[in-house]
């Protein structure tokens, strides 16, 4: 982590979830992590912008919207009719369930979390964790930046989600794990590309698996 620190920052417009959490509102957070599925963050930013002005980002107006309509908003994230059915339905269900106070949800924990919101098509793992980390709550969320440099730097070997993440709970403190999470994400941006890796300037290459097995030219 600290060599990361050293190379890299965490600059405004690099993560929309994360500065959305800073203001402390989670619905937000949680939309906006949605959106973000499978796309860039410029993408996201213009997608979530879109719906702010066109709809409102707010639980009320957005569980009473028609679904073809978040579709059009958001239209720039790409995969647009599957993510506006998640958004809709995550609106409903906290309308009907919480009176839109996502924050009564949260307070419940993180498996009660997991367990509600999966429930909901278009919410899984990542998501979900993405929102309990910027809660508060120790949990590594695992994209697939994150996937790629922990299996390529050798933190943890391929497998399942959980169990990935397992492996990753094992070598970050609880206080860390949000903080391991933004800067995976980086790594994988700038450096551990997933075609031709900048390796030969990659920060942490000295302690790379993926380094140091690679046949050196």
């Amino acid at each position: 982590m600290e060599k990361l620190k050293q190379e890299l920052r965490i600059e405004q417009g690099d993560f929309i979830a994360y500065e959305l959490a800073q203001t402390k509102d989670y619905f937000r957070t949680l939309i906006a992590t949605i959106i973000s599925q499978n796309t860039n963050e410029k993408n996201t930013y213009r997608a979530f912008g879109e719906l702010e002005r066109r709809i409102g980002v707010e639980c009320a107006k957005l569980s009473q919207t028609d679904v073809q309509k978040i579709a059009e908003a958001i239209k720039p994230a790409g995969l647009y009719a599957q993510k506006s059915q998640a958004i809709k339905s995550l609106a409903l269900f906290l309308m009907e369930n919480y009176g839109c106070q996502i924050e009564l949800l949260l307070k419940q924990g993180p498996e009660k979390v997991k367990e509600e919101l999966g429930k909901i098509r278009g919410i899984g793992s990542k998501t979900i964790d993405v929102l309990l980390a910027n809660y508060g709550y120790p949990v590594l969320p695992i994209d697939t930046h994150v996937k790629r440099t922990s299996i390529r730097i050798g933190l943890a070997p391929p497998g399942s989600y959980e169990k990935m993440q397992a492996h990753l709970h094992k070598v970050f403190s609880p206080e860390k794990r949000l903080e391991a999470h933004l800067y995976l994400i980086k790594l994988g941006r700038t450096f551990c590309l997933p075609r031709n890796p900048k390796c030969n300037v990659c920060p942490v290459s000295a302690l790379c698996c993926y380094y140091k097995n690679k046949p050196q030219k």
